[in-house]
């Protein structure tokens, strides 16, 4: 059981981990451009991944292999994600016409970023390593996806360890 929370809130942070490089890159392909414009892409593309995982963890709910606990984190999250990404494209609504008429809109619009996102993720990690993905105004998104990158490897090690012992301890009592 332990292992499958942890399991959990790693897939969770992967909401952010594995979003930010592509929704970034895809923010930045047609005008308005700038830090407002990325952070609300980014943070559509996760919060719609965090209500794919509030999802998940209900339906692992009712297979009584998590607590309720979890999936309700998780939309509470996920609320949280996509009203800040929904104010932040609400500072940029004037320029040209750009953002989402309403919430709801802007929520399937994460989906289909959300997909965009993770089709761009592997060539963008080139893009990436070389410095280029990243204008000088989205230092902080940078800044924020390390460290949402370190949160996950951190809780894949800590899975790593928990599998381990459950492994060991599934070896010690068989006969």
């Amino acid at each position: 059981m332990k292992s499958r929370v942890v399991s959990y809130w790693l897939l969770a942070s992967l909401a952010f981990s594995l979003t930010g490089p592509g929704a970034v890159a895809f923010a930045n392909w047609d005008a308005p451009y700038g830090f407002y414009k990325d952070l609300s892409v980014w943070l559509g593309c996760a919060g719609s991944f965090l209500l794919l995982m509030a999802l998940y963890g209900l339906m692992e709910w009712r297979r009584t292999k998590l607590s309720l606990t979890h999936p309700t984190v998780a939309g509470i999250m996920a609320a949280i994600t996509i009203a800040v990404g929904y104010l932040a494209e609400g500072f940029i609504g004037d320029e040209a016409g750009y953002g989402s008429s309403n919430i709801l809109t802007f929520i399937i619009g994460g989906f289909f970023g959300l997909a965009l996102s993770l089709m761009l993720l592997p060539g963008v990690l080139l893009a990436l390593m070389t410095g280029d993905l990243y204008q000088p105004n989205d230092r902080p998104l940078l800044i924020a996806w390390l460290v949402s990158l370190a949160v996950s490897l951190a809780l894949f090690g800590v899975y790593l360890e928990i599998r381990r012992a459950e492994t060991k301890g599934r070896q010690s009592q068989a006969p």
